[in-house]
């Protein structure tokens, strides 16, 4: 080879160089110094209430963009509004990875918003990580179907099968507790919830003696605590959003059942017990899932509420300033999606990142009651939680199991 050649084939390599894309730029959303990541949630209409799922994982984010990013870069988040509707949800999902080219599609708490994604998530490669309950979106435990879950969509927290295999759970462990009734929406978020609930009680000794529908936008549980009351139960679980769980607790009350109701995670705790405004109707009756280690506002939790405060506008946060049950619970989504981030290292790619994911094994969030566990064939990463309640004085109690407080 001519000494001419060498230096024309050095010359080509040097250009063929140069014109490579750098590290991740051929990924969408990821920038050498950025990674887009879309938040869509309900930030309006009458399912805001749930906004703070987001808001919790975006309060993360911006902690961690504070602290540097990762692997030189930091978090660049667009919101995409919901309203928690369907067709409305499509387009701003559809927003978010045709326009503003986000990697990710983050938060997203209603389950017929996140099934109505789905198909666009999966023809498009969209990495998918949500708090959303219905089991068939990730496609793993508690789905129904076979084989593996669909491969950029994940949850870092449970979904309602692992939720309402642990209300069953909690349910069981009550002294004597033998005749259940439910009480749920006739949708596939609240069956995500009550049928493996069902499953377990059925398995271990009990009976759901009855199973009645309460419609969304309900205002008036009458007919159903009046059923409840004429089959002589041990217990209820409610397989309810917010609005309907506060009205069925109330009516509950207001017809003396004098039985636990167990609450799914479509309701704050905190929220719920406030809306009802009557301690004789939730002290010592009403229990609920409790995804993290310790009550809100113990020792141990502070600095995540100091995250929220210092990361979260005013008007991101409740009137009041404290951050609920909501946002810990998105806080808890964003820092498994960070650490997925971190393992990835600095070559992010869709694959790498999803990877990186599946490596997740006996995770310590420092704020989860589980820890996270993520593989291949199983992408949902906590599977059990405590349960919090109020005592006789209102006071909000931690419990391993029904009457066995955490402390």
């Amino acid at each position: 080879m001519s000494k001419f050649d060498s230096r024309l084939r050095a010359a080509l390599v040097a250009f063929l160089v140069a014109a490579l894309p750098a590290a991740g730029a051929q990924e969408r959303g990821v920038t050498d110094t950025s990674i887009k990541i879309g938040a869509l949630g309900p930030f309006t209409g009458k399912a805001a209430l749930f906004n703070p799922l987001n808001y919790g994982s975006i309060a993360y984010m911006r902690y961690v963009n504070d602290m540097g990013g990762v692997w030189g870069r930091k978090f660049d988040i667009v919101l995409g509004d919901s309203a928690c509707a369907e067709a409305k949800g499509i387009a701003a999902a559809k927003k978010l990875i045709f326009d503003d080219q986000a990697f990710m599609i983050l938060g997203n708490p209603c389950s017929g918003v996140a099934m109505a994604i789905k198909p666009t998530l999966i023809q498009e490669n969209v990495v998918w990580s949500g708090v959303s309950a219905n089991p068939r979106i990730d496609g793993s435990v508690g789905s129904g179907g076979d084989g593996p879950p669909p491969k950029y969509m994940f949850h870092t927290t449970p979904n309602g099968y692992f939720s309402g295999l642990t209300m069953g759970k909690f349910m069981m462990t009550k002294p004597g507790a033998k005749r259940i009734a439910f009480v749920a929406h006739t949708n596939d978020w609240a069956r995500g919830y009550c049928d493996p609930a069902k499953e377990y009680i059925e398995a271990n000794g009990g009976e759901v003696v009855l199973d009645t529908a309460m419609e969304r936008g309900s205002t008036d549980a009458t007919a159903q605590v009046l059923q409840i009351k004429a089959q002589n139960v041990d217990g209820i679980l409610g397989c309810l959003y917010q609005p309907e769980l506060v009205v069925l607790l109330k009516d509950a009350h207001k017809y003396q059942l004098g039985v636990p109701v167990i609450g799914a995670l479509g309701a704050d705790f905190g929220q719920t017990v406030q809306q009802v405004g009557n301690p004789d109707a939730v002290n010592g009756v009403f229990f609920q899932g409790h995804l993290y280690k310790d009550k809100i506002g113990a020792p141990s939790l502070e600095w995540a509420r100091q995250i929220l405060v210092k990361y979260l506008t005013k008007d991101e946060l409740p009137s009041d300033g404290e951050p609920t049950h909501f946002y810990y619970f998105g806080m808890f989504n964003g820092i498994g999606v960070v650490e997925g981030f971190r393992r990835a290292g600095r070559e992010l790619t869709r694959d790498t990142y999803i990877k990186a994911v599946e490596t997740l094994n006996d995770f310590d969030t420092n704020l989860g009651a589980g820890r996270v566990t993520i593989t291949a064939d199983q992408h949902i990463g906590v599977s059990n939680m405590f349960f919090n309640g109020l005592d006789e004085k209102g006071n909000e109690v931690i419990f391993t199991a029904y009457g066995k407080p955490l402390h």
